[in-house]
This record gives structure tokens, sequence and C-alpha cells, in this order.
């Protein structure tokens, strides 16, 4: 008797408890940051306390568990608070009603976060804390989106998994078709005559699909995997004759029109890999400032850690919205347009320092008007003016959001050709990019 495979599937309760936890790490780690930066400190009173010994033998501030319950007032409104941390504090426990004084750091704006000052002051967590809790949120994010995805690839292929796939209903129907046409008889495979009429059994071979290659069953007016109408005429008739026009740019060859290489599944695997490198680059962009400043913070005295981490989280909050921006555009959809006007124009800029530090530098400008009415620039400077030697006034061109690039409709009188993936110009008699290999967009 086979076994039944063990779903990998995380079950739901198990799932929420994972984020949950996640979550919560992040918001602890947040809040500390939060009120070691903003926070107001007020004197509050501790009413609970309680320090187990775990290990003699642990790491410094780690030898025991305390539990500690405190409540303060601010704002003329009482609020409580209760903290579980890791600690080498001994403190006598409280008798019934016996309570202690100490500092509490509060939000101003919500008082509900607040911890004690010792667990959410720079001078009083330590450097390797303070480092900890900047780190702690970005990872426990990454684990948090790392399960949110499995969950969803788990469901996912279970949903594919109920689905019949398509080489069994081909079994299927194939079925049906083991009987004579002529008296109905059952047939057993591989007959050449009927055993009931003597009809003589059709034993070609089956008819597959000229735009997919999918086998197709006798009878059907569709194709069963792409849906393209089947010629009731046989292949033959499916196969397009000499004199029947086709698109100029069919199959990648010809020079005039736009090329059809775009939706290559070769083409798209390279945008996707340039995708994931975007992203990578995206991360460290934004990863960088964000440690490398607080680490600053820690090791220049004369750069207060509290403005190099606030520092810190901007530019890295700027560089993430950027990134973001960028990458949502590529997942615009392709417009063409003509060009309309070419310009250039001496600008000058400075570049820091003195007041006579300025550089004078050649803007280029190709204006396109789209298919939809809009005014579309490709702005260039000084020899970096690839686009703008490349078209002229008149060219009808196709910008791929993808690439960032732009494709010239009529090839026929250049001499070279731009990748649209790298950027890089080649020959126009090239078929693939002397750099990266990949399909040139003829």
């Amino acid at each position: 008797m086979a076994k039944n495979k063990k779903s990998k599937n995380i079950p739901l309760p198990i799932l929420i408890l994972i984020c949950a936890a996640l979550v919560f790490a992040m918001y602890s780690s947040l809040s500390t940051l939060v009120l070691a930066i903003w926070g107001d400190t007020v004197m509050g009173t501790v009413d609970s306390y309680e320090s187990r010994l775990d290990d003699t033998n642990a790491e410094p501030n780690r030898s025991r568990t305390v539990s500690k319950g405190y409540w303060f007032i601010a704002n003329g409104k009482e609020y409580r608070g209760y903290v579980i941390y890791s600690s080498d504090e001994a403190w006598p426990s409280l008798d019934e009603g016996e309570t202690r004084s100490e500092r509490i750091r509060y939000l101003d704006l919500f008082p509900y976060v607040n911890k004690p000052a010792m667990l959410s002051e720079f001078d009083e967590m330590g450097e390797f804390a303070i480092i900890y809790h900047i780190l702690a949120p970005i990872g426990h994010l990454l684990l948090l989106l790392l399960v949110i995805r499995t969950a969803r690839a788990g469901k996912k292929k279970k949903k594919e998994a109920r689905k019949p796939d398509t080489p069994q209903i081909i079994q299927i129907r194939s079925d049906i078709n083991m009987f004579c046409h002529n008296c109905g008889n059952k047939l057993p495979e591989g007959a050449a005559f009927c055993g009931g009429c003597g009809a003589k059994i059709q034993a070609s071979a089956p008819k597959v699909c000229t735009a997919c290659g999918m086998e197709l069953p006798d009878g059907v007016e569709f194709c069963i995997g792409c849906g393209k109408a089947v010629s009731r005429t046989g292949p033959e008739a499916e196969i397009p004759t000499q004199g029947t026009p086709s698109p100029p740019i069919q199959g990648g060859t010809g020079l005039v029109g736009f090329s059809d290489r775009c939706h290559s599944p070769e083409i798209l695997a390279a945008a996707e890999k340039n995708k994931k490198f975007s992203i990578g680059c995206m991360w460290i962009l934004v990863f960088v400032p964000l440690m490398g400043f607080p680490v600053a913070g820690l090791l220049m005295d004369d750069f207060p850690f509290g403005e190099a981490l606030v520092i810190g989280v901007g530019i890295a909050l700027i560089m993430l919205v950027v990134n973001l921006l960028a990458l949502q555009r590529t997942k615009k959809p392709m417009w063409e347009g003509v060009v309309v006007n070419k310009y250039s124009k001496e600008k000058s800029e400075h570049r820091g320092g003195e007041d006579d530090n300025w550089r004078t530098y050649t803007e280029y400008t190709t204006v396109i008007n789209t298919d939809a009415g809009k005014k579309k620039t490709i702005v260039e400077k000084d020899s970096g003016r690839h686009m703008y030697d490349y078209l002229s006034v008149g060219d009808r061109v196709r910008f791929h959001p993808k690439f960032g690039t732009y494709e010239k409709y009529d090839k026929s009188k250049d001499r070279i050709i731009y990748c649209n993936l790298c950027s890089m110009m080649n020959p126009i008699q090239n078929d693939r990019c002397k750099r990266c290999n990949n399909l040139l967009f003829k």
C-alpha cells in the first residue's frame, strides 16, 4: 500500500504564530530606537519585580531573566508597562505593596510606547545592543517575507496539483477515438482493419499544431494547447504559401519594422535577470547608509549617534523610494512615437567648493511625441549623446520599459544597431550583441 505524501505546507495556526513573533520582534527593536531618539524621560514606579538565575556561566547580561512591571504618569494620565529581558541584574524582590522608583522613557505623542530607560537609552544599552536593534528589524523583515513567500508558493503548488494535466486530457480523448468510423465497433490497439465491417483504419501519424507543437486529437476545430484554428484539410493546409504576405520582422529577420524579439523567452529571461540585479543593488544602496552612518556615529566622537542614525535612516528611505519608483517604471506598457525635434544647449553647473569652480557642458535633447499624444524627452550630456546621434527627426521609435531603451522602426539605412539590453553599439550585420551575447532587436 502506497504511503501518503506528507504535506510540506505550513499549517495556518503555525504560520500566524511565526508572523506574529517576527512582527513583534520588529516592533520591539524599532520602538527601542524611536524611544532612544525621540522619547521623553519621566520617573516611574516599579511595583513588581522578579530576577531568575538561569546560568552562572553565561555571557555578560545573559545570566538572569528579569521581569518587571511598572507605571508612570504622562500628560496627567497613568500608563502601565511590563518588560522581560536578559540581564545580570539581581535586585531584591519586592514584597506585597512595596515599590521602587525607576526612570521610564516614553513617546510623548503615544505614551503607550514606553520602556525603562536602561533598555532604551543609547548610553545605557551599549554598542552591541545598539547595532543589534538597528540590524534586527531588517533581518526579521526578510524572514517575514521569506515565510510569506514560502506559504504562497506552497498554496500555489497545491492548487496546480488539483488541476488535470493537459496530457491526461489528450489521453482520455484519444481513447474515445479507438472505434471504427464506419460501424462504431471497438477496435484493438494497432488494428489496421475493422473486425466488424472490414473498413480500413487510418494509421497516419497524429496531427500536430504548427503554432505550439501540441498533439491534436481528430476532429478538433482549435488547438487545445494555444487555441489556434486548425484546418480541416490536414496539416499541409496550415503551412502558409510563399505568396502569403507576412510581417516584416517575424522570426527576427528584416530591418524595417519593430522586432518581435522583445517577447522571446531568451530576452524575457535576460530582462528578469537584470531586474533581480537591480533589486540587489537597491538593497545594497539602502543597507549601506542604514548601517554605515550609525556605525560611524559609534566610532566618531564628533558625530553624535542620534544624528548619524537619523541621517542614515533618511538616506536609506530616499534610496528605497527612488529605486522602487525605478522598478515600478519597468512594469509600464511599451509605447511608440515619432521624433519631432532635436536641439542642444550650453549649460553650466557649480561643482562645489570655491565660488569659481564651475563646469560648462552641452545638453542634448531629443523630443518624441507618443501615439497617445504625450511628449517624451531624451536628455544626454556631452559625449554621452548616443540617442541624439542615432535618432533623426521623423524616425518612428518604440520604448521598452523593461530595458529602458529605444528601438528604431526603420533600421535599413543604419550601419549600427544598439543592444536593447546593455546599450552596446553593434554593427548592423550582427545578430547578437558582442558584449552580452543577447539577441539584437532586428
